[in-house]
């Protein structure tokens, strides 16, 4: 839905009539540090936002259960620990992780087609394994219309765009939205429409979760293969990884950018045979949640409300899992104020399973709280971080470049109008550019519907308790090849510092002010790009 300049203005007057919703909690003042705009001087800096993220990228990308992972969930566990946190522990578990050659090292995998060596983007999420010479088949181009036979054949499939998967994350209304701005330096004109500068996230997102629907579609096929021919080029292409995360399935899949693609569907029109080859082993590794407090003034009591902080581990980005560096940087920050001035504790849960072999759903019995359900009686309220620190990308040939312009912040609030109004105000306080604030569940500033709530804190909704969540707009961001050369400190540190005063907001309001209805999840319909 483009954001027409009268939409602009409207934010900005909104924003600028919004005072503290929240009364005071039982103990806090109007001059608690919790409240209002965060001291600057305690908000990660740009330079240390980087050296954490430097860490996280020097062994690649962080899969639960891969030696990255680990040197992560340490690092997050050490400094949670140097911050103040108490209670910290481990709710582990082990499973079959696959593995592989990991992008750009692509000597585990490859395509031949019709005789001729074809470069390769990927492998597929959890596929299955070959030997070193791979499987041999005639390739079939699949039609969704007249579907063929695909048993003991390699599949050429192209994805067929769909508007609405798209439309229902960017294209939805909103509350309010801050003005987009200029990137890297700030002041320049910009597009003011959501989608003005064609951004690759519309066809990111639409290609890869239709390739992960159609692995579902497939499972009981018995395909020899599957080669996904994207509508992506080269760069987009790059090391692109399968989401939704399937479970492991037992076919071999490899990922071919657009040009490549054109040729392979050409060899399967043409009747050709085609060699697929993914070697892999599967071993037994082990995950576990990440578990911690903060405390509050009464932490151990029978009075103790917890705020909950959230996020997922694991991602094969930079930034996909980046959410748990973003709480490290409010608990920190939070740690610079007395436990005595803190009216509630921040309980803290870093999740493992979000890129897991068929993702959290795979893996509900070993939530913590499914482990643990007394640990929910305390929570009062929810924030969840992911996406962070990333630049807006469009397509140049076989290049993707910066577009020029701030990539969107997306933020959920739950519906409750002292929530949606404090989670603009936090963003202008915070100079958040290109924030779209949603509250699902509700019109939105043009009447139409807020579309779905994407991310973690969608949580807060079906506990009915006060709840926020923030992520950044994912086109460059779904592959390996999204490396620390994406990351932007600047933006992290706003969404940080936006996130450490929303964080206060809750920590030190009257909750009973901010409450919404409870959502029924069973009654709500899946995304439609999550539906497999």
């Amino acid at each position: 839905m483009a954001m027409k300049r009268r939409d602009v203005l409207q934010g900005l007057g909104a924003g600028a009539a919004i005072g503290l919703v929240g009364l005071p909690a039982r103990g806090a003042t109007a001059r608690s540090p919790l409240l209002g705009p965060p001291n600057r001087q305690w908000v990660v800096s740009e330079a240390e936002a980087l050296a954490w993220h430097r860490y996280k990228d020097d062994k690649g990308p962080a899969l639960t259960g891969n030696e990255s992972w680990h040197s992560f969930l340490e690092f997050l566990e050490a400094r949670l620990k140097q911050f103040g946190c108490a209670d910290v522990h481990r709710s582990p578990w082990t499973f079959k992780r696959m593995i592989s050659s990991v992008w750009p090292d692509a000597s585990k995998w490859g395509l031949v087609s019709n005789g001729r060596p074809i470069r390769v983007a990927n492998f597929g999420a959890n596929c299955g394994t070959t030997g070193p010479g791979g499987v041999s088949a005639p390739l079939v181009l699949w039609d969704p219309d007249a579907k063929p036979d695909v048993t003991g054949k390699i599949v050429v499939y192209r994805p067929v765009p769909r508007a609405d998967v798209r439309e229902a994350f960017s294209g939805s209304d909103y509350e309010y939205s801050t003005p987009f701005d200029s990137w890297p330096v700030e002041g320049k004109p910009v597009p003011q429409s959501q989608d003005g500068t064609h951004s690759i996230s519309d066809v990111v997102w639409d290609d890869m979760t239709a390739s992960a629907t159609f692995v579902a579609a497939m499972r009981d096929r018995k395909p020899a293969g599957i080669i996904f021919a994207m509508n992506l080029n080269r760069a987009a292409t790059e090391g692109l990884y399968t989401f939704p995360v399937p479970a492991l399935y037992d076919f071999p899949s490899v990922y071919v950018d657009r040009l490549v693609g054109d040729t392979i569907i050409a060899d399967a029109r043409n009747g050709a045979i085609a060699t697929i080859r993914v070697e892999g082993t599967l071993v037994d590794s082990e995950a576990y949640q990440l578990i911690a407090y903060l405390p509050g003034r009464d932490y151990g009591t029978d009075r103790d409300q917890q705020i909950q902080l959230r996020t997922h581990t694991d991602g094969p980005s930079i930034s996909q899992d980046d959410g748990a560096l973003g709480l490290l940087g409010v608990v920190n920050y939070m740690s610079r104020i007395p436990r005595a001035d803190r009216p509630r504790t921040l309980m803290i849960e870093l999740d493992c399973r979000h890129f897991m072999p068929g993702a959290e759903r795979a893996w509900a019995k070993e939530d913590y709280f499914e482990k643990n359900p007394q640990a929910r009686d305390k929570i009062v309220a929810m924030v969840a971080m992911e996406h962070l620190g990333q630049i807006e990308y469009v397509f140049d040939g076989d290049a993707i470049k910066p577009s020029g312009r701030s990539l969107p912040t997306w933020v959920y609030a739950t519906t409750n109008r002292g929530m949606i109004d404090e989670a603009l105000k936090a963003a202008r306080d915070n100079k958040v550019r290109s924030c779209v604030i949603r509250s699902p569940g509700r019109p939105g500033m043009h009447g139409m519907s807020q579309g779905p709530w994407y991310g973690m804190g969608s949580g807060a909704r079906y506990l009915g308790i006060p709840g926020y969540g923030v992520q950044g707009d994912l086109g460059a961001y779904w592959a390996h090849s999204g490396r620390i050369d994406r990351f932007d400190p600047r933006s992290f540190r706003r969404q940080v510092a936006m996130f450490c005063q929303l964080t206060g907001f809750l920590m030190a309001s009257d909750l009973t002010r901010l409450q919404a209805p409870k959502v029924d999840r069973s009654a709500e319909p899946m995304p439609p790009a999550l539906k497999q």
